[in-house]
């Protein structure tokens, strides 16, 4: 049933010492989606993960997967989920096919399967080849083939681009969305490129400072989403004071490298272009844009990274 949830995390927390990695943590995962999980590095992502996946205790709260607390669905959890943590660790010493081997043994997954999810992944050419001479791409898309081998239902990949080159990151992204359409596999992504994930999840969730701070869908971020003019100039504070005393324009948000998003006088961007140009101010870039993701993102955690 769509909308069923596949997984489901209530007032989840992880403390280390005095300092809580993750805290009063709830977020839904629908069946069918592609959800974003999305924070800025050392927001408490990974930390989730790693307690989604029993590889440390949460302090409190619950997890449930498929609508079975955790605790109670043992061995059947690692047969119905997989996931990639960080960055796939392989034999190094082995080929491809060997590595896989290897985990098809502890699932009692026939060889066959072994050549199935290779080939899904584009790896066929190189099953025989040892690993230790795989590019960083390679590696990520064996660690695809691993998670895929037992036929998952659900699967949770860690940051699946990091390091990568922009080709690799657009195989990895059309990978995801094929295993989501053609194979109809719930799948959990936390990144921290926001971009990429904006062109692939139906859902996002962000977390800030080991909190959920805000769970909504990409068509819900692009409709509540303001309008607004992106400037780049040579003098950021001047060209708001021209604004300000000149155009009655209240409203801005100073990004880096001389960039402006103003709010006000929309429909008039030749107005403020010539005025800023008045006043000796240099204008190298305005158009008229929609909030994004990336956006949505920086104005809700503070932007920093």
């Amino acid at each position: 049933m769509l909308n069923e949830p596949v997984l489901k995390v209530s007032n989840l927390g992880k403390q280390y010492n005095d300092r809580w990695a993750v805290r009063d943590l709830n977020l839904t995962v629908r069946k069918g989606e592609i959800y974003g999980f999305l924070g800025r590095n050392g927001a408490g992502k990974t930390t989730t993960i790693r307690m989604i996946m029993n590889l440390i205790k949460p302090t409190r709260g619950e997890i449930q997967l498929f609508g079975i607390p955790k605790a109670k669905l043992g061995q059947d959890l690692f047969r119905r989920i997989g996931a990639t943590i960080e960055y796939p660790g392989f034999y190094p010493n082995l080929t491809a096919w060997e590595n896989l081997y290897y985990n098809a043994k502890m699932f009692s997954i026939n060889e066959a399967r072994i050549n199935e999810v290779l080939s899904f992944m584009g790896l066929s050419d190189t099953a025989n080849r040892v690993v230790k001479g795989f590019s960083l791409g390679m590696r990520q898309r064996l660690g695809l083939a691993r998670v895929l081998l037992h036929n998952p239902d659900f699967i949770i990949l860690d940051e699946p681009t990091n390091g990568l080159d922009p080709a690799g990151i657009k195989e990895i992204r059309e990978t995801i969305k094929r295993l989501n359409y053609e194979h109809n596999i719930t799948i959990l992504v936390s990144s921290h490129i926001l971009p990429e994930v904006e062109q692939m999840a139906s859902r996002v969730g962000i977390i800030h400072n080991g909190t959920l701070v805000e769970e909504l869908t990409l068509a819900e971020i692009h409709q509540q989403g303001n309008t607004f003019l992106e400037l780049k100039v040579n003098d950021t504070n001047k060209a708001m004071d021209v604004m300000k005393k000149r155009l009655g324009i209240e409203k801005f948000d100073q990004l880096d490298n001389g960039m402006l998003h103003v709010f006000g006088q929309l429909d008039k961007p030749e107005l403020i272009n010539r005025t800023l140009i008045q006043a000796d101010i240099d204008v190298s870039h305005i158009v008229l844009r929609q909030e994004t993701l990336e956006d949505h993102f920086m104005s809700i955690t503070g932007g920093e990274e």
